[in-house]
């Protein structure tokens, strides 16, 4: 009777010392393994000397893929019994070795793609970062002199009206630029924070004035003033994103409330008589490039996912109560000091 325990060894070995570890049990001259697609020799052991010769099929669930032979003098019943069980646990492990060999192939076509796809971002995020940079400086220049030309006071109304017109676009451009480029900063992971301590009717005050050439609503105000340590170009940014949304999405008869409380956390909350956003979207808003108006023609779809970001950057979160024609409010929950 054969010692069975040798069958371990071949969860022991390499593909290549099959046949070595087969001869230590059964007593032949030469063994080989071919695969049949493509038709092959795969392993070989010992010279062929034409005698007799026993095979049986590599198989996996009935598909055959190729097939071991041994010859020799001769070969018992019990052998032939063994060499029919060998059969299968050599078939398991040189199909263990292939998918082992594919999924190697894999993981570095993977790797290799990654690689190339990085090169790719990261060639992306210089072209936008110099391209957003080069847009801005004249586009600041527009905006600065319209300013002065306004200041100038000897305008009439058709002079103002074309001077309000560029401010505007103006602003829009200068809005969609600083968004591709704060999103490439995102996304390459090079988005820090300048801290320093500030009121919050402060930043407030300033991003009304800023974003005051767009407003046509009527804007309320409800502050409670208090001390911040935070972003401050950040929180304004928060703010000027918050309230551009509000004016694009609310009738120009409509009200914008922004208000600011103070409970263990810094609440800011800009809430709007617009068209309202339905409860299916209220998770999609804050994803990139993602619009659920057609009412967007000057937007890149960028401006609440890029909120989104700058508030997780402060530790903070982003709410939104809104309902299909019952307005829109976004509150920001920030801590008072990071």
């Amino acid at each position: 009777m054969i010692n069975l325990d040798f069958i371990n060894k071949f969860f022991e070995i390499e593909p290549t010392e099959i046949l070595q570890t087969l001869k230590a049990v059964i007593n032949f001259q030469s063994g080989y393994i071919y695969y049949s697609n493509p038709e092959r020799l795969e392993y070989s052991f010992g010279k062929k000397d034409g005698r007799i010769t026993i095979k049986e099929n590599l198989k996996i669930k009935n598909t055959v893929f190729g097939e071991i032979v041994i010859t020799g003098e001769r070969f018992s019943d019990e052998e032939k019994h063994i060499f029919k069980t060998c059969s299968v646990i050599i078939a398991n492990m040189l199909k263990d070795k292939e998918i082992a060999e594919i999924m190697k192939l894999q993981t570095k076509a993977l790797q290799d793609g990654y690689l190339e796809i990085k090169k790719a971002e990261d060639a992306k995020s210089k072209f936008i970062s110099h391209i957003s940079h080069e847009l801005r400086t004249p586009l600041n220049s527009i905006l600065g002199f319209s300013e002065l030309v306004e200041l100038a006071g000897t305008l009439n109304k058709k002079q103002k009206d074309y001077l309000n017109d560029i401010k505007i676009s103006g602003l829009h451009l200068l809005e969609m630029i600083n968004e591709i480029l704060d999103m490439s900063k995102i996304e390459a992971g090079a988005m820090s924070l300048n801290l320093k301590e500030f009121e919050i009717e402060q930043v407030i005050d300033e991003t009304i004035n800023i974003i005051k050439p767009l407003l046509k609503q009527k804007l309320t105000k409800n502050i409670e003033n208090y001390t911040i340590k935070a972003d401050y170009q950040k929180i304004q940014q928060i703010l000027f994103n918050l309230l551009s949304n509000a004016i694009k999405f609310t009738p120009d008869d409509g009200e914008i409330t922004i208000s600011a409380k103070m409970t263990d956390m810094a609440i800011i909350s800009v809430k709007d008589t617009g068209i309202g956003i339905a409860r299916n979207n209220h998770e999609k808003i804050f994803k990139k490039f993602e619009q659920v108006n057609s009412n967007t023609q000057n937007s890149t779809g960028l401006g609440l996912s890029i909120t989104k970001e700058l508030v997780k950057l402060h530790n903070g979160s982003i709410s939104l109560n809104s309902r299909i024609g019952e307005g829109a409010e976004f509150t920001v929950a920030l801590p008072l000091s990071l």
